[in-house]
């Protein structure tokens, strides 16, 4: 990847009387902060303080995939809470720490992300983000190292890329299918630019060999009060 023009931008809305949100179409010139793009509460309340996360991205061809898999829902962009869509960009040409510009802005690939029980409220489909995290389907967050006026008509252009062998895919596949595989998790751990929260997870599991909680994560501490483990990146 070199250059990958945007396909939609989007930032999240709150409804205060809810706690949801919605997701607004954005056209145009914007601003990228540290934090995420202008007005995106509904990202800066499912992560509060936490830089990694400031953007998320998200593939629009997976949605023809969810089409297929749920023929009765109206998939669109934006469907899965990202702020960035694009075709011909997914998980498995993408690697933690790639550095790209976006207009005057800089952002670095921090860490794949894992979907969480809002989407199942959203969509009312239980299954969905179990599905998504079995699939591979996640999409990916940024970090904002340099903030700066942007465009939703300017593309993403690759600048360096520092860990050609760790794809998110390929740490996606570590997480979720090889969570103990002592090889792959000192790779994350050993990862400077993998986000804190990803290289704690791996520390811990290198530690105590055992596998942290994910059923509050995925289907919401209501329907089962079982102790969460951490919960990082998720949508």
């Amino acid at each position: 990847m070199h250059s990958t023009p945007l396909h939609e931008v989007f930032i999240g809305k709150v409804e205060e009387s809810s706690g949801g949100g919605e997701l607004v179409r954005l056209d145009g010139e914007l601003w990228l902060g540290s934090d995420g793009l202008a007005g995106d509460s509904l990202a800066r309340r499912q992560h509060p303080g936490d830089a990694d996360c400031a953007l998320r991205h998200y593939p629009a061809e997976h949605y023809r995939h969810w089409r297929k898999r749920f023929p009765l829902h109206k998939w669109r962009p934006a469907a899965c809470g990202e702020n960035l869509s694009t075709f011909g960009l997914t998980e498995a040409d993408v690697c933690v720490g790639d550095l790209l510009r976006w207009g005057e802005a800089l952002l670095e690939v921090s860490q794949p992300c894992l979907p969480d029980y809002r989407l199942a409220r959203r969509w009312n489909l239980a299954e969905l983000p179990a599905l998504l995290q079995d699939s591979g389907r996640c999409g990916w967050h940024y970090r904002v190292l340099r903030a700066g006026a942007v465009d939703s008509r300017a593309p993403l252009q690759l600048v360096q890329r520092h860990y050609p062998d760790l794809s998110v895919a390929q740490l996606l596949d570590w997480f979720v299918h090889a969570p103990l595989e002592r090889a792959g998790l000192r790779r994350m751990l050993a990862c400077a630019a993998l986000s804190a929260s990803w290289r704690r997870i791996a520390a811990r599991r290198l530690d105590s060999g055992e596998l942290e909680d994910w059923q509050a994560r995925l289907y919401g501490r209501e329907a089962l009060p079982a102790p969460a483990g951490e919960e990082i990146g998720h949508a």
